[in-house]
């Protein structure tokens, strides 16, 4: 059967520009003609998009970062669109960088701007780094380390880890599609497992003091890291900074995480700064008056996270986190133990998406948008379990000092939090006392959490049988 009629004038005459402009060039350290990677790009681009102009784009990626061509003859040849796209492709065009700066200031530019990007400029970009990862991940296999020193970062293999999974992130918004899936897989074939990078604490300022870790401003004001406790195992940050990304492919709110960090004793993730942001306990206790506002839209926000499907591969069960917090602790016997398994088994299955520590202090907001961070325990499993959280903090810590260290609110507030919360989750006809009682013995499982942890079962023990051993 003859092939269908398309017209693919536009990209021919790309793909003829590109062999003209990109001549007698090889591919560096490759032994063929440089013409081979645009062509893959083209290939990988046409797995995402059958736009004449995105694959023309493609096509031409390289030809002003690596030739005399320029974007205003491109745009002369191709129009405005096709120009915009390779433009938003170089990083010769990254605002406010120039060759003065260091190789990791310009690569950071370029990563913020491809993640700001229009998702068709995402496209093109994709099928330009999966062609050199695909590349990278052949050299490596062949060459190991020593590949390293044929590339310009001063880092070697660090910087080149930092930079590629800095894009992943920036092109998560094509997360699903198998073009991403292969970029992802390559790059952890040759980088493997993320380990932290040493930095100094003093391009940092502290910015806020939590319950395991501290928060620091970078002075660049376009990054924030937090640190966890020495007494926090590494496992906690490698499982957020894992998380995080993993969330970023769900299409959740984030803020974008970009690497593990260690000031030679601590550990923690460096994230993408949001400025002018509060997090919702800090909103309310700064406007007091707003209190029921603010706490309509934080449940709005989980009825959100709520109906998001979660990929049981992925994510851990939050049923099995709880069998584990049981048999770990030793303030019970066998057989409290095995009525406290039983709740957990008789507990409503669901693959939904848990942030695993929701509370109002673990959303933030600029004022127009939201986003959910500390996302280490992310989890899927029935929303309860997420309200048997919220309740915990809100209803089951009655003291003053401790709502207001950790939220920097008074308990009565956060009982109305919580009253506020029912109404706009449930809506405003659920019976607050009905919706208590279902909840509070998934609180008491939080008790038992923490309480492993910091040895303050005695304090909770009285509210643990009451909910969940009567």
């Amino acid at each position: 059967m003859a092939n269908s009629f398309i017209d693919s004038t536009l990209l021919d005459k790309a793909i003829v520009f590109a062999v003209q402009a990109h001549h007698n060039t090889e591919r560096r350290g490759k032994g063929f003609p440089y013409i081979v990677h645009p062509l893959e790009a083209v290939a990988v681009v046409a797995t995402l998009s059958s736009d004449q102009e995105l694959l023309a784009a493609a096509a031409l990626h390289d030809v002003v970062e690596d030739t005399s061509i320029t974007l205003d003859q491109l745009r002369r040849e191709f129009g405005d669109k096709v120009a915009f796209l390779v433009e938003q492709e170089s990083d010769k065009f990254v605002p406010e960088r120039s060759e003065s700066d260091s190789w990791r200031d310009r690569k950071q530019g370029a990563i913020d701007r491809l993640a700001a990007a229009p998702y068709e400029a995402k496209i093109v970009a994709l099928g330009d780094k999966l062609s050199n990862m695909r590349a990278i991940a052949r050299d490596y296999d062949d060459m190991g380390d020593k590949l390293w020193e044929r590339f310009h970062a001063p880092g070697g293999r660090v910087d080149h880890e930092w930079h590629y999974r800095g894009l992943a992130q920036s092109l998560s918004d094509l997360a699903g599609t198998h073009a991403y899936t292969e970029f992802t897989q390559l790059i952890e074939h040759v980088f493997g497992k993320p380990r932290p990078e040493l930095i100094d604490l003093n391009d940092y300022e502290v910015s806020g003091d939590g319950y395991t870790a501290i928060s620091y401003n970078h002075k660049d004001g376009k990054r924030m890291m937090k640190l966890y406790a020495e007494y926090m195992p590494v496992s906690v940050p490698e499982q957020e900074l894992k998380m995080s990304w993993s969330i970023m492919d769900l299409g959740l709110h984030i803020p974008r995480a970009y690497r593990l960090v260690t000031d030679g004793k601590r550990v923690g993730v460096e994230f993408e700064r949001i400025t002018r942001k509060r997090s919702f306990a800090r909103a309310i206790s700064q406007e007091p008056e707003r209190l029921d506002e603010y706490t309509a839209e934080f449940a709005r926000q989980c009825l959100k996270l709520h109906a998001t499907p979660c990929n049981s591969e992925v994510f851990p069960s939050v049923k099995d986190h709880f069998h584990g917090v049981i048999e770990a602790s030793h303030d019970f016997d066998d057989a409290q133990k095995a009525r406290l398994q039983a709740f957990v088994d008789q507990a409503p299955d669901a693959t939904t998406c848990l942030h695993g520590d929701m509370h109002i202090g673990n959303i933030i907001t600029d004022g127009k948008q939201t986003w959910w961070i500390d996302l280490a325990d992310f989890r899927y499993g029935h929303p309860f379990f997420d309200l048997g959280m919220l309740y915990f903090v809100c209803i089951s810590n009655p003291s003053d000092a401790l709502a207001d260290q950790l939220f920097h609110v008074t308990h009565a507030q956060m009982m109305r939090v919580w009253e506020v919360f029912v109404q706009t989750y449930f809506g405003p006809e659920a019976d607050l006392q009905e919706i208590n009682r279902q909840i509070q013995p998934y609180a008491a499982l939080y008790m038992i959490h923490f309480a492993n942890r910091e040895s303050m079962l005695p304090h909770w023990r009285t509210d643990i049988e009451r909910m969940l051993l009567r």
